[in-house]
Parts: structure tokens; C-alpha cells; sequence
């Protein structure tokens, strides 16, 4: 299942890089996130570590599996087992410079398993929709923190 999403954030790739790479801060523009905490050392970086809580309940881990400022993050993560389902996280991060602005594009690539495999529409659907709202969310909160 891959679903991608896409918008222009009147920032320099740098920061909107600095700032989707501390990836603590999924909550405050992905709804479905109640909490991401950073449990390796240091900076992020390539290999940088976090656990997750859903606001459903469930609960993973994940990485950044690439990382090249101002361009592309990637991240993987264990399955992670909902009900009849699991879901294995997986996705991108591609940043590029437009003007003054950076397209940013979202590309959620998640491995569905169990009932999962069988709702993989429906879900891509729900993803589709959230991945925008949150990309807008980002947008607006990138764009406030420089006026």
C-alpha cells in the first residue's frame, strides 16, 4: 500500500528538514498520534530511534532508515499488531526547494497484514485524507512559527 500526499510550506528546505526530523513533533501536526518520544541519543540522525503511542492505543517503534538534510528522510518500524490486523510502518519524506518555498511530499508506504491486507482500500483511503490534513497542519504551523 502506498499513499502520498503533497504541499508547498513558504519555509527553505532546511527548516522545514530541522524540524520533520525531530519526529517528536508528529503530534502536533498527525491527529492519529497521541505521543512520539525520541529514545536514542543525540541529534537526529541516520538510525535515530523512537517509540509511539496512537491515540487508538497502539503502540510501536521506528527509525530513520535515511537521512539527508534539507532532501529526504525515510523511516521503518516493526509490525505492530491491532486487533485482526497489523500494520508494518514504512514511509518518506521528500523535500525540495520551490522559489523561496519547499514542496514537500509524504509518502506513506505502510505494510498491511491479517484482515488488514483485505481493507488495504479503505485504509489507503483514511490515510489519503489524514496524510493532507496533516501536511496542512504542518504547512500552517512552520509558516506562524516565521511571522
Amino acid at each position: 500500500m502506498q499513499v502520498e500526499a503533497e504541499t508547498t510550506v513558504a519555509q527553505a528546505p532546511d527548516e522545514v528538514f530541522e524540524y520533520i526530523a525531530h519526529a517528536e513533533y508528529l503530534p502536533e501536526y498527525v491527529d492519529d498520534f497521541e505521543s512520539v518520544r525520541q529514545v536514542s541519543d543525540g541529534e537526529p540522525a541516520l538510525g535515530t530511534q523512537y517509540t509511539y503511542t496512537m491515540k487508538r492505543g497502539a503502540e510501536g517503534r521506528f527509525e530513520w532508515t535515511r537521512f539527508e538534510p534539507t532532501g529526504h528522510l525515510a523511516w521503518h518500524g516493526p509490525k505492530v499488531k491491532v486487533g485482526p490486523g497489523s500494520m508494518e510502518p514504512s514511509g518518506s519524506w521528500y523535500l525540495s526547494p520551490e522559489g523561496g518555498s519547499t514542496r514537500v511530499r509524504l509518502v506513506m508506504a505502510p505494510k498491511p497484514g491479517g484482515l488488514f491486507k483485505l481493507l488495504a482500500p479503505f485504509l489507503a483511503a483514511g490515510m489519503r485524507k489524514g496524510n493532507q490534513a496533516a501536511l496542512e497542519r504542518l504547512k500552517q504551523r512552520l509558516e506562524q512559527a516565521s511571522t
